[in-house]
């Protein structure tokens, strides 16, 4: 997860300029955001299918030398195929492997075992994304090397100097996760100490701060997601209820259209553009996260924000066309020259756009719950 940075946003100019716009391709995806054209919405399982060929794309673009089963980053007007990244890797492990049931396309698997043979010749460090492959390695496709991979990262990440509240919750999350299958106490310990951090810093009415002000809507979503799966994980009922209450103020904050502000001061006040597609898919899958908690009330709630998030992502897929890195692919931002992200479709939207349709679809958890396992 990212923070927003404090730097001012570029110039029209700068972006149209950086970003070659005078492009038949650049112009025509302006023109149509500027004209406010949407495509119109088909079912998940088709949404599904072109979303995880672009993946597949993305795979490609990063060569097929053997143990090269990286993902790249995304797609940028500026830069074309951007670099393999190993924590989008890792994290579309999870992703690719339910996927490939469902929609019955066996070479998805083939795809996940090239992007987990990637991770495993990659040193242990901390990385969060790999360690969730390697996760997703050892409890679905049953590769023994992956837990011990996996908990050598995670005694890694216990000397990482952390900055934000996202990246305490990130870490409490992985750590949790990895501690509880384990069977590890340490991990565990450090597990629960991050998320005991991030609870002393959410403000009264549930926000938290981001490094800079205000906090953008894709971290609140990644801290609301990692809130809710520790507390499952950890059986913390204050986490629980903290993620709660920030999921429920953004689910109040979301209109009809499936739109709402990509950040927020606190109180809960809008402080941006109209949300990007970068943080409204995670938002819909902590929606649909918690309306899958059995316990929980009020689960129409989560499930209708999520349906309004999908249906607004939907149409913001264009799945036809002639480039075949634009077909299929999710902007980051809508219109595509505005915020951080601006003129880029990102792998990571497309990881958390596939989980939710998957969730809905199905009423599966993305990734499915760990247990607890004991090892000599």
């Amino acid at each position: 997860m990212s923070e927003q940075t404090s730097l001012e946003s570029p110039t029209w100019f700068e972006l149209t300029l950086r970003h070659k716009a005078w492009r038949p391709r650049q112009l025509r995806w302006m023109m149509r955001d500027l004209a406010g054209m949407r495509q119109p919405e088909q079912d998940h399982r088709t949404h599904l299918r072109a979303t995880l060929e672009w993946v597949c794309r993305a795979q490609d673009a990063c060569g097929t030398a053997p143990g090269n089963g990286c993902v790249a980053n995304g797609w940028a007007f500026e830069l074309g195929w951007l670099p393999a990244n190993i924590d989008d890797t890792g994290w579309l492990i999870e992703t690719c492997l339910p996927a490939a049931d469902y929609l019955a396309w066996p070479a998805l698997l083939d795809r996940a075992q090239a992007m987990l043979d990637a991770l495993l010749v990659q040193p242990d460090g901390p990385s969060v994304g790999r360690i969730h492959g390697l996760i997703a390695g050892h409890t679905q496709m049953d590769h023994r090397e992956c837990l011990t991979r996996a908990v050598q990262s995670g005694y890694a990440l216990l000397d990482v100097a952390l900055t934000s509240v996202a990246q305490q919750a990130q870490h409490a999350h992985t750590l949790a996760t990895l501690g509880v299958l384990a069977n590890d106490a340490v991990l565990i310990t450090a597990g629960r100490r991050h998320l005991d951090a991030v609870l002393a810093q959410q403000t009264p009415c549930g926000w938290f701060a981001g490094a800079f002000a205000p906090a953008s809507t894709q971290n609140l979503a990644g801290i609301i997601r990692c809130l809710i799966e520790s507390a499952v994980q950890l059986e913390d009922e204050r986490a629980l209820t903290s993620g709660l209450r920030a999921a429920n103020a953004l689910r109040k904050s979301l209109s009809c259209s499936g739109t709402l502000s990509d950040a927020f001061d606190d109180g809960w006040m809008p402080n941006g553009s109209p949300i990007s597609v970068a943080a409204l898919t995670p938002l819909a899958a902590v929606w649909l996260r918690l309306s899958q908690l059995d316990h929980l009330t009020h689960k129409t709630h989560w499930q209708d924000a999520a349906g309004w998030a999908l249906a607004w992502t939907k149409r913001c897929q264009r799945t036809k066309g002639h480039s075949l890195e634009l077909r299929d692919a999710l902007p980051s931002a809508v219109p595509i020259w505005r915020g951080p992200s601006a003129f880029r479709f990102e792998t990571r939207s497309t990881k958390h756009f596939a989980d939710a349709l998957m969730m809905d679809m199905v009423g599966i958890s993305i990734p499915p719950m760990t247990k607890m396992r004991l090892h000599p």
